[in-house]
């Protein structure tokens, strides 16, 4: 467990130095919001960039993984909607529920944890969570807000996919992965001054996102519904790593393709990060920002017990 202590206790550290400086002052919302733009507009993109273009194609992508880790998100996702609308829970409520219950905080927080326990596959893992979350994740999240809120209603559900989709096309990170996989499948080796300049970004990306996510933690209006904040978090630091295992238990009795290696325990420490960090930002416009920022502190608070107890059992 100490050795364990040894992971979480830097990367949460980190987090709580940048929840204390802001407290007292010394960073304000604007510098935050700085290197938050920093971290998902230079660093990270470069980081994927690197990453992709630098390995082959086979060794990048790992299809069970993608699979798997899609259908825990689908699974999760629809045991959650389900329980708020036995509970009761107004579509707003329920959008917002099934959205936090299953994306997590991969950006800025997963990426640091793997590179302590899963170096070589954390780069590789950071871009396929990447590609469900941004795909699939986010894009039914905002579906289902946007139809829940009644400053929508007359837009053509193909029209709204639309235009989510081609946001999501857009994002810098999106349009690294696709680069650099694209210089992967032609094997286009980089110069090595280009991969010098990726390499300082990358560096940057973990302690800069870590640094953040404290520093906006102590931004955050801790006034919304609690019991549907404490829902989101518990459906998404509980029920999306069981979820992750069960379906990698079930693929293994069945004789399914399961992911080789060290792939196997990140999928399901990937799913059991908090949840993302803008997700009071999506659910602006909604009604229920405060219930969202609530689940990210909480979740995010909690996870430092979570994670920690999950990778002394997977590591």
């Amino acid at each position: 467990m100490l050795t364990i202590l040894t992971i979480t206790l830097p990367i949460f550290g980190l987090i709580a130095l940048g929840y204390g400086l802001c407290g007292l002052k010394v960073f304000n919302a604007g510098d935050i919001g700085v290197l938050g733009k920093f971290v998902m507009l230079v660093a990270l993109p470069a980081l994927l960039f690197h990453a992709t273009a630098s390995r082959s194609f086979s060794s990048l992508v790992d299809p069970s993984f993608l699979i798997l880790l899609t259908l825990a998100a689908i699974c999760t996702q629809l045991i959650t909607w389900t329980l708020l609308r036995l509970r009761g829970v107004g579509p707003g409520r329920r959008a917002i529920g099934t959205m936090g219950s299953a994306t997590p905080n991969s950006a800025f927080l997963s990426f640091a944890i793997m590179q302590f326990v899963f170096p070589e596959e954390a780069a590789s893992v950071l871009a396929m969570n990447m590609l469900v979350e941004s795909f699939m994740l986010q894009p039914v999240g905002l579906t289902m807000i946007a139809s829940a809120s009644s400053q929508t209603h007359g837009f053509s559900p193909l029209r709204r996919i639309g235009s989510i989709a081609l946001s999501v096309l857009k994002r810098p990170f999106i349009l690294a992965i696709l680069f650099g996989t694209v210089l992967s499948i032609l094997a286009v080796p980089l110069p090595t001054g280009l991969v010098n300049l990726l390499e300082l970004l990358a560096r940057a990306a973990s302690p800069l996102a870590l640094f953040f996510i404290g520093g906006s933690l102590y931004g955050l209006s801790l006034k919304g519904n609690l019991g549907l904040a404490g829902f989101i978090s518990a459906c998404k630091l509980l029920l999306h790593p069981t979820v992750a295992f069960l379906l990698l238990t079930i693929a293994g009795l069945l004789a399914l393709p399961l992911p080789p290696g060290n792939l196997y325990p990140a999928l399901i420490l990937s799913t059991a990060m908090p949840v993302f960090g803008i997700f009071p930002i999506i659910a602006q416009g909604s009604g229920h920002e405060g219930a969202a920022a609530l689940a990210v502190t909480i979740s995010t608070a909690l996870a430092f017990v979570t994670l920690t107890v999950l990778l002394a059992l997977l590591v």
